[in-house]
């Protein structure tokens, strides 16, 4: 049985697996959609559960919209909101795009001719975290942590958050808000926010919801815009409303095309991870090992087929040297380093089963991550006639796959 399975920027494999073997080849049914910046416009002006920003704001008022670290296309969510604002004669409101550290200097300049319509009326920004001038205090939490976030959204009048839908459990989500915080706060609470025991510990995680929540309120947001996930990358659809019936949407959504159940636990996962070469990262594969891990009989293995181009951080580097899982654990529980999270998810992982992995980065580079190298289709055909059956995961950053007695549609 020929098995073509895309993945990566623009890779494609092709696996002869006997038919027999394959238990499952779970492919999101998930379209993108034909024009991203048409469904923009179409979420704004038909808004879910809550007034349009219209009837929600007066002349002179500050728009602000906050796109999370994961969206991936920006340029036809920008220009959706212009579009929008044009078409609905909100051309007496600021219209202010703030982007996370880190966004590409080109990227940046891509986006000003999309906010050239609206004149002085428009305005990119990118967060600087280390910039006190560009934060504000905003209160304390309930456990006296200070709150200091991006001083654009203390002020705006309204605030639409733009973010990719994801499973509740999925990793690294705190809720429909974590787009917010820590994404705009200072350097200090991002530090903070590194420390990755909520992969392990789910008390932390329900802390960090709880923390996300109580900023939700205090800044009185009630709006949400959340990006439903395609096959392949890109987005099927944008739902914008008030936050409880878009999240309520896009749950149900998910929970249609993206949380398939699997009848049976198989000897190896192929785990594919798309969205062009902004999606290969290890956070997106990291997402994928914790999507996937449950589908793996003990000592069987996974296999990660990504083109990831960027080697490894500090805290994935230090993963190698600790022999338990336990004692890395211990390491990184007071480690503020960005990818923490991640090598704590690939550590657990490890610790339940091999992972092989298909990348762009030298052999030397994954073996010291005591991962194991796949350079050809032939080898992962191998690996999947040694562990005797398999299941296919199609953008495994995306499918969270529950184990359950019901049958599955490949």
């Amino acid at each position: 049985m020929s098995i073509a399975t895309p993945y990566g920027d623009n890779a494609r494999s092709t696996c002869e697996i006997p038919a027999d073997l394959v238990l499952a080849n779970l492919c999101a049914d998930s379209a993108p959609a034909c024009d991203l910046r048409q469904a923009i416009v179409d979420a704004l002006a038909h808004p879910l559960g809550y007034p349009s920003l219209a009837n929600a704001s007066v002349p002179g008022d500050v728009v602000l919209f906050v796109l999370g670290k994961d969206v991936g296309d920006l340029q036809p969510v920008v220009e959706g909101v212009v579009a929008h604002a044009i078409g609905a004669g909100l051309t007496d409101r600021t219209f202010r795009f703030l982007l996370p550290k880190g966004t590409p200097g080109p990227m940046v300049e891509s986006l000003q001719p999309a906010i050239t319509p609206l004149g002085e009326n428009a305005e990119i920004i990118v967060h600087q975290p280390e910039d006190q001038k560009a934060n504000s205090f905003l209160t304390s939490t309930q456990e006296n942590r200070a709150i200091i976030l991006n001083r654009h959204l203390c002020d705006a009048d309204l605030v639409v958050p733009v973010d990719v839908a994801r499973s509740k459990e999925a990793f690294g989500y705190f809720g429909p808000y974590s787009s917010i915080f820590p994404t705009y706060s200072d350097i200090d609470s991002q530090k903070r926010w590194n420390s990755p025991l909520f992969v392990t510990r789910p008390q932390r995680r329900k802390r960090r919801v709880d923390e996300v929540e109580e900023i939700r309120q205090l800044l009185g947001l009630v709006y949400n815009c959340l990006l439903i996930p395609a096959r392949g990358g890109g987005y099927a659809a944008a739902l914008f409303g008030g936050a409880e019936h878009v999240e309520a949407e896009s749950a149900r959504r998910l929970n249609e095309t993206w949380e398939p159940y699997l009848p049976n636990l198989a000897g190896a996962v192929i785990a594919l991870i798309t969205g062009g070469q902004a999606g290969q990262t290890w956070e997106n594969a990291a997402r994928a090992l914790a999507n996937v891990e449950n589908l793996v009989r003990p000592d069987g293995a996974i296999i990660l087929a990504t083109e990831i181009r960027t080697r490894p951080g500090v805290a994935m580097s230090q993963m190698a040297e600790s022999l338990e899982l336990t004692d890395f654990e211990s390491q990184m529980r007071k480690s503020r380093h960005e990818d923490a999270a991640i090598a704590l998810q690939f550590a657990r992982t490890l610790a339940q089963c091999k992972v092989y992995i298909r990348s762009e980065l030298p052999e030397s580079v994954i073996d010291d991550l005591d991962l194991i190298p796949v350079e050809s289709d032939e080898e992962c055909r191998k690996i999947c006639e040694h562990y005797k059956d398999v299941v296919i995961v199609h953008d495994a950053q995306n499918t969270s796959v529950r184990v359950a007695d019901t049958p599955v549609s490949s």
